[in-house]
């Protein structure tokens, strides 16, 4: 079993922890009547929202998938920037960035004919998030080979208030992720799906965009799988109206290795997403 929890690194001032987490093989969801219950409500709305998506014309199907990306920029603004505000700094950065993740999207849902859901198609699609001059410092379409913290403007390694994974248990956490992404068959897809996000949030593997790319590795995964039809599941919504619980339950998951609330929050979320109508 490997090392998971927290790493001490160096000493004295500089010293800091970063964290491992647990391969997510190694992890077992208690499956109660109220899971299932829940699993249930959202395979019916996914279900739904399959059937709905067929009758649309291509142009609805863009359009819905430009409204995903335009509020997953959102999200990554602290989601109080609005795309009609495009006479503003920010309101350009946002309407570049969601024009270039709905090119990521797109690319990333074609390159699934021939290439597996990994760390190579997921760099590639990064890149073309990051099809900007402000990301040239942020180096687009690679994994990040330094640490990167979370924190108060202007905290060190040492005061931040999460470290992930440094390099070397990045890489190490990233393929057992990947692995899990295109083997791991014997759990819920939805329960894996909420997994699998949790897993990338916390390897965060980019300088930057992790929560972008995190996102949309959810619909790639349930489209991957064959639960998705199409890739207009509206999950930035459902998640900028619950931000608040997401990080509770993402920090309680890091105290307590306790994966149990986590997975029911996310499937609420993915429930609420299935039933956005635009």
């Amino acid at each position: 079993m490997k090392l998971t929890g927290f790493r001490k690194h160096l000493t004295g001032e500089a010293e800091f922890m970063s964290y491992v987490p647990t391969p997510l093989t190694e992890i077992h969801v208690v499956h109660t009547a109220e899971l299932d219950g829940l699993i249930e409500e959202v395979e019916n709305s996914v279900r739904q929202l399959n059937a709905y998506a067929s009758q649309l014309p291509y142009d609805h199907i863009r359009q819905l998938m430009l409204y995903e990306a335009e509020n997953s920029c959102m999200l990554a603004f602290g989601g109080q920037t609005s795309n009609a505000d495009t006479t503003t700094k920010e309101g350009n950065a946002l309407k570049e960035d969601t024009a270039n993740l709905l090119k990521a999207t797109s690319y990333a849902v074609e390159a699934m004919d021939g290439l597996p859901l990994s760390a190579r198609l997921l760099k590639n699609a990064h890149y073309l998030m990051c099809d900007s001059d402000r990301y040239d410092k942020m180096y687009p379409g690679e994994f990040r080979t330094s640490p990167v913290w979370i924190g108060q403007k202007g905290n060190s390694l040492k005061e931040a208030t999460f470290v992930p994974p440094v390099y070397e248990d990045m890489t190490d956490s990233f393929t057992d992720l990947e692995r899990y992404i295109n083997y791991e068959c014997s759990e819920n897809v939805f329960v894996r799906a909420a997994l699998i996000h949790y897993q990338f949030e916390m390897i965060h593997p980019f300088i930057d965009g992790n929560g972008r790319i995190g996102r949309l590795l959810n619909t790639l995964y349930l489209m991957n799988q064959d639960a998705l039809e199409y890739p207009i599941l509206q999950l930035s919504a459902a998640l900028n109206k619950k931000m608040l619980g997401y990080y509770m339950r993402i920090q309680n998951v890091n105290d307590t290795r306790e994966y149990d609330d986590w997975v029911r929050f996310y499937l609420n979320a993915l429930k609420s997403a299935a039933s956005v109508r635009i």
